[in-house]
């Protein structure tokens, strides 16, 4: 519930910040890929699960869940951008170590160096793509603007896709995948997309859009691509890395710019000290 009503104004907010989609029909488009994503893809993530933290009781696994939790209200409250994806893998993992029972390290390593190849991705497609769009001109200005309005609307089921398909495919896998978990996580989606998430779309929307739809669109497009390609490889990855690092690309791929380093230099410091901080808490735990 708390990661549908965190992420849905980054899957949605452009569409709804154009104007495209009503704040109701986002939430119902978001949730609807929130949805299918972990319906169709989401149990893959039960192998990143087994090689986490592989024969683990479900009263730990509990636990792991509620101090994820609890980490990320308090960093809601606290305003520091922090990713339950990441913050929840930091805690498997301490957990596995301090019983001994990774025995993987090959797939822990392969996640680590996921969460910094990916960014770099992110920002460098976004970067050329961008400088592509523009190096071609504008030939019908009206017509490139449809196109990117139902691109946007395509986008935003996709990113939702990806999201339900990775975090909300591990969150459930936590739990244990079957039908009563599945069932519980489709209705809190609902919950989380219509009564937390709505707030923040307009708001996150309008950011979205005074980007332009070009850069709105490249920045959900490499999001999609990388959180997808992770979701095919049992590997979690925050889309909060992937499309804060694609908005930093299409940012710096203009020559004349003015670009505020403050907000990135912030997300990159909660993208470090979330899964070391759980790391040590589930550790500890």
């Amino acid at each position: 519930m708390l990661v549908a009503g965190n992420n849905l104004s980054a899957c949605v907010g452009p569409a709804v910040g154009a104007r495209i989609l009503t704040k109701r029909t986002g939430a119902l488009l978001g949730a609807l890929g929130f949805s299918t994503g972990l319906l169709i893809q989401g149990s893959g993530m039960i192998n990143s699960i087994n090689n986490l933290v592989p024969n683990t009781a479900p009263e730990v696994r509990a636990e792991i869940l509620v101090v994820a939790i609890v980490i990320f209200i308090a960093a809601n409250f606290a305003r520091v951008p922090l990713s339950l994806s990441m913050s929840l893998v930091g805690l498997l993992a301490g957990t596995s170590i301090a019983h001994g029972l990774v025995s993987n390290w090959t797939y822990m390593s392969g996640v680590v160096a996921m969460w910094f190849i990916a960014p770099i991705v992110a920002a460098l497609l976004a970067f050329y793509l961008i400088r592509l769009i523009y190096s071609r001109g504008v030939s019908n200005i009206w017509q490139r603007i449809r196109i990117y309005k139902v691109l946007l609307i395509v986008l935003a089921f996709t990113t939702a896709f990806g999201l339900g398909a990775n975090t909300l495919g591990l969150i459930v896998a936590t739990g244990g995948f079957n039908w009563i978990t599945v069932a519980a996580a489709v209705a809190a989606v609902f919950v989380g997309a219509f009564f937390l998430g709505e707030g923040a779309v307009r708001r996150i929307g309008q950011e979205f859009y005074l980007m332009r739809y070009s850069n709105a669109t490249v920045a959900l497009a490499a999001s999609t691509i990388l959180v997808e390609t992770a979701a095919i490889l049992n590997i979690p990855l925050s889309n909060t890395q992937t499309t804060t690092a694609a908005v930093f690309g299409a940012g710096v791929s203009y020559k004349t710019k003015f670009l505020s380093l403050k907000p990135y230099v912030t997300i990159v410091a909660g993208w470090i000290i979330a899964p070391l901080l759980s790391f040590t808490i589930g550790y500890l735990l």
